[in-house]
């Protein structure tokens, strides 16, 4: 835990941090007392906390929090990688966050320490400082929430599902400041971490009024909480609360038009987003993780998330998805890329959080686990018809088939956002992917294409994927291992 530093000087500032350098120590007495001289500049500390947890860099290969995001979605069935594309391949192929020296679990594990760090100083200073009681509590309310966003990450990637592992230990957890000379805290259990998480949005859900966030969709208000919320039920699989929650986040959202989901997923002004980070010119470190996602702008560095060639054929002609599908023949000749993300012209592109199409989706799902099933395929439908996909029959599914039904449509809607691995773990399913066979081709104007499908067919030890695996489970570092001698106490 010593390696958990005090980030108050930059989230004074809102500064950036651009430097590769994660062990930064900016701290000093007087520039808390700064800090806390009153209720707008504490303000600042949530501010600044988030621009330096989506906008810090330690590689171009951990591009800040939305790291986790891409690795997520690499480590599933439906991103193709090659091995020659910088990135994410590691996570590709289960070998980075396995490894306790990664520089993706370093980057995941010091963020979120640090950012808890700094909701730790605003939830237990903010009451005594002087400014607008209203604004104190919205603040506070914001911090609560910020924490148990990152406590629900950590227990959902440092540790096996839910329901059965809740005795199994986790990760430490910390509610108040720590410095350099703080004692490291032992690993709780499962439960205990969600039970924090659960404890810490539920504060945040009661204090948070009817603050909009107006125009700043990375500003916490109550949609974004409610969506917290019912992600961490989805997990735990408490139904009636995922449903209830999820359809609060949604309600005040609109979707999007059919032709705005060919829009290159970048403007956070985009109806259906409920939560979002946007970019700048002058703020635009995030927008480098469009240099992976992005894989038709010719703009783009590494296009490397291209989409399994199976992946095409869970959607209809009819769906507008469906035109996102194109053959590369020109930079990587017969990889599929799926364009669902651009770069806008000025070579940025706001970061997706959280959609009102995923709310839609879970509440369909929490709907099937209750045996509400029409209302479950009423919801499916919803976005279904929202997309001009076709709407079978499903009235005769049993409810494991129909949850079957909305995990392939969380698949097909939810590609790049950051889900795979999640749903993979919290389902207790399988990594699945199929090779294409040798010398498929494919006919692009006068060229005839070598199909390239997934390059990883196994886990590194050889073992054919399964569901449970180790290897979905993220390693704590060994930077914390060896600076917290309290940890497997």
């Amino acid at each position: 835990m010593k390696k958990v530093l005090y980030i108050i000087i930059f989230a004074i500032l809102g500064y950036s941090l651009q430097s590769c350098d994660l062990e930064t120590n900016p701290t000093n007495a007087a520039a808390e007392d700064v800090v806390f001289d009153n209720a707008v500049n504490a303000e600042k500390v949530l501010n600044g906390t988030w621009s330096y947890m989506m906008e810090t860099f330690n590689t171009y290969a951990n591009p800040g929090w939305a790291c986790l995001f891409r690795s997520s979605d690499a480590m599933g069935s439906d991103v193709a990688m090659q091995p020659n594309k910088y990135g994410f391949y590691s996570q590709y192929s289960f070998s980075a966050t396995v490894s306790t020296s990664s520089g993706t679990v370093q980057n995941i594990w010091a963020i979120a320490y640090k950012t808890i760090d700094n909701m730790n100083h605003l939830i237990t200073k903010i009451d005594g400082v002087p400014g607008d009681a209203a604004l104190k509590v919205r603040v506070k309310s914001q911090a609560y929430a910020l924490r148990g966003y990152m406590y629900l990450n950590l227990a959902t990637y440092f540790a096996g599902n839910y329901k059965d592992n809740l005795n199994e230990p986790c990760v430490p957890i910390y509610l108040t400041p720590t410095n350099r000379n703080t004692e490291g805290n032992p690993r709780e259990t499962v439960e205990k971490v969600y039970k924090q998480a659960e404890d810490d949005l539920l504060e945040a859900y009661k204090g948070i009024g009817s603050y909009s966030g107006g125009t700043s969709k990375h500003k916490i208000n109550k949609s974004i909480i409610s969506g917290l919320l019912a992600r961490l039920y989805l997990q735990t699989e408490s139904w009636v609360d995922a449903e209830k929650y999820a359809k609060e986040a949604e309600t005040p959202y609109k979707w999007m038009a059919q032709t705005d989901y060919l829009g290159g997923f970048n403007d956070q002004n985009n109806p259906e987003w409920i939560w979002g980070h946007g970019q700048t010119a002058d703020q635009s470190n995030a927008s480098y993780n469009f240099h992976y996602l992005d894989v038709s702008s010719t703009s783009s560095y590494y296009y490397s998330f291209m989409a399994d060639p199976y992946f095409k054929d869970l959607f209809d002609e009819s769906d507008i998805r469906t035109q996102l599908f194109e053959w590369d023949a020109t930079r990587f000749e017969g990889g599929l890329m799926y364009k669902k993300f651009r770069f806008k012209s000025d070579q940025t592109a706001d970061i997706v959080m959280m959609r009102k199409a995923e709310m839609v989706l879970i509440e369909a799902e929490a709907l099937a686990e209750q045996n509400l099933l029409n209302k479950a395929i009423e919801k499916l439908n919803e976005l279904r018809t929202q997309r001009g996909a076709e709407q079978p029959d499903l009235s005769g599914l049993s409810k494991d088939e129909l949850v079957d039904k909305i995990l392939i449509e969380r698949r097909k809607e939810l590609f790049g956002e950051g889900f795979s691995l999640y749903d993979i773990k919290r389902r207790k399913r399988s990594v699945e992917r199929k090779q294409v066979p040798d010398n498929t081709t494919v006919v692009v104007g006068d060229k005839t294409l070598t199909v390239q499908g997934h390059t990883i067919l196994k886990f590194p030890d050889g073992t054919a994927f399964k569901a449970d695996s180790p290897y979905y489970i993220f390693a704590i570092p060994a930077s914390e291992t060896q600076n917290n001698p309290n940890l497997n106490k």
